[in-house]
């Protein structure tokens, strides 16, 4: 017999409810990176992925993997930068995640880019299909939605994994 998996069906559902912010409506006053942490962080928590931490963002910084702050202060794009890090390092290495943000912002503005981003994810979470934008060429259309399917698929994976797991220990099989 085969148990429910209330704890993933609960968190699917609740990932169907999520509405990520678009450019416009991300703190567009330079943040500390106390700030952009707990920003990240919140959106982060919908899908259950690991919080960035400060360590995690200096280290971006110094490696380059994203423009360093101002007088300590992070604009928009760099917290759209750690918002897209931190979804897609579940699936994807940083080097990846940053070549990917690079190709996908070549014929168009970081901001459509992000926004189109989140309007393809919260597409994929109801359900429904994204439409297609005339501001993106057909590769980056389909990149942005394969790695977001990457991404969900990782998650499910773990959710299903980690119930199964909870609700049923695996046996040991002794060698003999």
């Amino acid at each position: 017999m085969v148990k429910e998996l209330t704890d993933y069906q609960h968190w699917q559902q609740n990932l169907r409810q999520v509405r990520l912010p678009r450019w416009k409506e991300l703190p567009s006053l330079g943040l500390y990176v106390d700030q952009v942490v707990t920003v990240v962080n919140e959106q982060l928590a919908y899908f259950d992925i690991e919080p960035l931490t400060k360590a995690m963002v200096n280290n971006y910084v110094k490696k380059k993997v994203i423009q360093a702050p101002i007088k300590k202060k992070y604009a928009v794009n760099q917290l759209v930068d750690l918002l897209l890090i931190g979804f897609f390092k579940v699936s994807f290495n940083i080097d990846d995640i940053r070549a990917g943000i690079a190709q996908v912002t070549v014929s168009t503005y970081p901001q459509q880019a992000y926004d189109h981003f989140v309007a393809v994810l919260e597409a994929k979470l109801t359900g429904q299909s994204a439409a297609a934008s005339n501001q993106f060429d057909a590769s980056s259309q389909e990149l942005v939605g394969s790695a977001i399917d990457a991404v969900l698929a990782h998650l499910k994976a773990e959710h299903i994994f980690a119930e199964m797991h909870h609700q049923q220990r695996p046996l040991k099989v002794e060698k003999g």
